[in-house]
């Protein structure tokens, strides 16, 4: 007892500060998420591919750079040029002017400004970078676009967009009130301080042992509370629930309310962190996705010629897919999104990706493994429908006859593996989503009820947590 009390206190001295902030950003974070552009605005507002100015195939593109490896294999515009924009696996994206066949250098800031406003239709206040990392371009996805330019518009809105400087694409975009409430909100929460969270690994650790520290600091809480509680009983008396006296014993009761609560979501933040480490990844690794497509990016390029890849007018952006051996391009422009199959070289059809194909590129990434069945998942699926992370509206999962028991989620739009979840990765849904955000059927799709049960028990989380502070404060200055 004395040893885990020595723990929980010193523990507590350091994490209690945490605690609060934990509780207090996350009732902001539930409705001011962390900033992001959609792929429906980008796409609404991205300027269209001028098909008159490509001069250089997508095979001489490939064959000219040494026939890397890709992962990818898209055609945009890059400032009034259309451009190649090839994608390995693990070294940098390259460049190509599909006008004259060349690496494009990076954009300047001028080049940039006037994407932004051509993008939003208003003025550039202020253009600043090339710069690698800012507080809302930290996220690992944007690592491949580094680095961005920053552009401030002149707009009520304070609106900042970021710019690529590789590849001119807009793929970030902050407003003035989304960045206030998630300094108090996101940013605190997931400890997302730019100088950390610009080095992935470091952040990794830095967070996941200080969500560790706070399992441990809740568990051993729980048992003192309980402990104590039965001590007051048999020694004081049975109107007495506590031993303490003042902000000690507001902790105590406290605890003995909310402890369940506070242990559940802080183990569940704790396992968001997980990454691999106890339970199974939801993204297929680069094997599994080559298989899938039953074909390498650069042979579905011999697929179609330029004259093909012209006729897909009005778009402003296409990209090559494979699909167990099925080749496919993939328009998006304003209207939507379009998929193309290659008839002849210079011909293509209008085309949707079939249930046949996905089941041509399951079986072939997962060859040792047979096909149960497949389904739709509805609406009222507790593994699709999350408030985190739902499934496309038109997903088809795979599910396969394993030990495992795993399903692969598969977006019948774009023809890409969504999530992979096996009895390991269900488990997660139950001990992450469940607990952590009370994702739970009957409770999750009833608002406000929702909104009421867990900002209630986020508000005793965040009240428990201040008891703590002033107990440490207490502690530190002797007062």
């Amino acid at each position: 007892m004395q040893r885990l009390t020595l723990i929980h206190r010193w523990i507590g001295l350091v994490l209690c500060l945490f605690f609060a902030t934990w509780f207090l950003s996350g009732a902001v974070l539930i409705y001011h998420p962390f900033p992001s552009l959609s792929q429906a605005e980008r796409h609404a507002n991205n300027p269209s591919i001028d098909f008159t100015k490509i001069k250089i195939s997508p095979t001489a593109v490939i064959e000219a750079t040494g026939n890397i490896e890709l992962d990818r294999f898209r055609l945009i515009d890059v400032a009034d040029r259309p451009a190649y924009i090839l994608h390995p696996p693990k070294t940098p994206i390259v460049i190509i002017g599909a006008d004259d066949g060349k690496r494009l250098d990076l954009l300047s800031g001028k080049a940039a400004g006037r994407i932004a406003e051509l993008f939003s239709r208003k003025s550039a206040l202020r253009v600043e970078g090339p710069l690698s990392y800012d507080q809302w371009i930290v996220p690992n996805h944007y690592d491949p676009y580094r680095p961005f330019y920053r552009i401030s518009m002149q707009d009520k809105k304070e609106t900042v967009f970021y710019v690529s400087a590789l590849t001119g694409e807009i793929l970030q975009k902050t407003e003035g009130h989304e960045r206030l409430w998630n300094y108090i909100g996101a940013i605190p929460h997931w400890i997302y301080l730019t100088f950390l969270r610009s080095d992935w690994a470091l952040w990794d650790q830095v967070v996941w042992w200080l969500s560790l520290f706070g399992v441990i600091t809740a568990l051993t809480g729980m048992y003192l509370g309980i402990a104590r509680f039965r001590e007051a009983k048999n020694n004081i008396g049975l109107g007495h629930a506590s031993p303490f006296q003042g902000w000690l014993r507001a902790h105590h009761l406290f605890g003995l309310f909310a402890g369940i609560f506070i242990l559940t979501w802080i183990f569940s933040g704790w396992l968001s962190m997980d990454h691999g480490r106890l339970f199974s990844k939801p993204n297929p690794d680069s094997r599994q996705k080559q298989n899938f497509r039953g074909t390498s990016i650069n042979q579905s390029m011999e697929n179609f010629s330029l004259s093909a890849l012209k006729s897909l007018k009005n778009s402003n952006e296409v990209e090559v897919l494979a699909i167990g051996g099925q080749v496919f391009l993939m328009s998006r422009s304003p209207a939507g999104m379009k998929l193309f199959k290659p008839m002849t070289p210079d011909s293509l059809s209008p085309t949707k990706i079939l249930e046949s194909d996905v089941i041509d590129g399951v079986k072939k990434a997962w060859p040792d493994k047979k096909i149960q069945s497949t389904q739709r998942p509805e609406e009222s699926d507790i593994y699709g429908n999350l408030r985190e992370g739902s499934l496309p509206s038109n997903t088809l999962r795979v599910i396969l006859n394993n030990p495992e028991q795993t399903w692969v989620n598969i977006n019948m739009e774009s023809g890409q593996i969504v999530s992979i979840m096996n009895k390991n990765r269900r488990l997660y849904r139950w001990l992450f989503n469940g607990l952590h955000s009370l994702d739970i059927p009957g409770l999750a799709n009833h608002r406000p009820l929702w909104d009421v049960v867990i900002l209630l028990m986020l508000t005793a989380g965040f009240l428990f947590s201040i008891t703590a502070v002033v107990i440490a404060w207490k502690r530190i200055f002797k007062v």
